[in-house]
């Protein structure tokens, strides 16, 4: 079941995360400023669950990456308001340049940490970061 809503949680993000990156510089230099910042986020999440080995720093990492994106997701969602002509891309335009790249890239390897987590989902502290990260990313 878990699996499940993680699987779900990674598709909305990869699809909300898609439709705000497609913009560029110019008229879309506040979507990249955005990528920018979540490519950031992102990296340091992944690298943070790379290394984990216990419940304790993998609740950790998850609610630093939560609080993060606590304030990425708004952003976010002003860029799906601000550019509803983006909505439903799934390619990234090529006037990101190497950070629309990256963070194709980053949230490609989203998917894999999923399982990392599920090696310590029956601990009670990384079941409520899991929970909190899935109400946050729900929002977009």
């Amino acid at each position: 079941m878990k699996s499940k809503l993680w699987i779900i949680l990674l598709c909305v993000v990869v699809v909300a995360v898609g439709i705000t990156a497609c913009g560029g510089g110019g008229k879309y230099a506040d979507a990249k400023k955005v990528i920018t910042k979540s490519n950031t986020v992102l990296a340091d999440f992944l690298e943070k669950m790379n290394s984990v080995d216990n419940a304790k720093d993998a609740a950790a990492a998850m609610n630093s990456f939560t609080d993060e994106m606590e304030k990425i997701v708004p952003e976010m969602r002003e860029l799906e308001k601000k550019y509803p002509e983006l909505g439903g891309g799934q390619s990234v335009p090529e006037e990101l340049g190497e950070e629309g790249k990256k963070m194709m890239e980053l949230w490609g390897k989203f998917g894999s940490i999923m399982t990392k987590i599920q090696q310590f989902a029956d601990d009670p502290e990384v079941d409520k970061a899991q929970k909190r990260l899935q109400t946050v990313m729900s929002g977009l």
